[in-house]
């Protein structure tokens, strides 16, 4: 068990920092353990343990799939824990646990993530199975993760899952298109990373300030009239 820590991690969250090593831990080299600070989002992790489970380390950004967490209602309110299953970058099969870190005021300051890697435990589980034959329940549709271990990871990633929505170049999308991309990298809270922007301006061959222009637009409703 390989642990870390920043060592400008945050006030409000350094008490945290030391359950990241003991979790880890008690639960065993297949379990990550993560602390993420959400004011830092484009290098989030700022305590680590097990980072060997997704191949992240300290400064790595925060998960695509995070982001949409963060950017929806998963820790609204006194909602706190988020579990679900993802598929990672190598194809393994990971259970994974939020925790929202919450300040006096309730907002949202740190993720405390565990990541499970459940390969050795189902080929437990199979060889139990196959000695007692009893039947493996199937598991929910796994979240197709995808790790970064750098933000151009993270945007590479995200933005290659857009492209697929039309048959041609970016650069040769129409207006209307180009608001279809923007309005869908929004709603996976793509534009809550820093540079976001900047990258996607760079890709589709515009300007920052017309980029910027699309979503205020997208902000407004001023959204797509469904024609491609």
């Amino acid at each position: 068990m390989n642990s870390a820590e920043r060592h400008d991690i945050s006030p409000k969250l350094r008490p945290f920092v030391q359950m990241v090593g003991a979790l880890a831990k008690i639960l065993g080299n297949d379990c990550e353990v993560l602390l993420h600070d959400v004011n830092r989002l484009d290098r989030s992790i700022v305590a680590c343990a097990n980072g060997h489970v997704t191949g992240r380390s300290l400064g790595s950004p925060m998960s695509v799939y995070g982001l949409q967490l963060l950017n929806g209602d998963a820790f609204s309110g006194s909602r706190n824990v988020h579990t679900y299953t993802a598929k990672a970058n190598n194809g393994k099969l990971i259970k994974c646990g939020v925790i929202a870190i919450k300040d006096g005021d309730g907002e949202t300051i740190g993720l405390m993530c565990l990541h499970f890697d459940t390969t050795r435990a189902r080929a437990a589980k199979e060889l139990l199975d196959a000695l007692f034959s009893s039947d493996w329940s199937a598991d929910a549709t796994p979240v197709n993760e995808f790790f970064g271990l750098e933000i151009e990871d993270v945007f590479n990633n995200t933005f290659q899952e857009m492209k697929g929505l039309f048959d041609k170049p970016v650069s040769e999308l129409s207006k209307a298109q180009k608001k279809i991309i923007i309005k869908n990298l929004m709603e996976r809270g793509f534009f809550l990373m820093k540079g976001a922007v900047g990258y996607i301006a760079g890709k589709m061959g515009n300007s920052k300030f017309t980029i910027y222009g699309y979503i205020r637009e997208i902000g407004k409703g001023g959204i797509v009239d469904g024609s491609y």
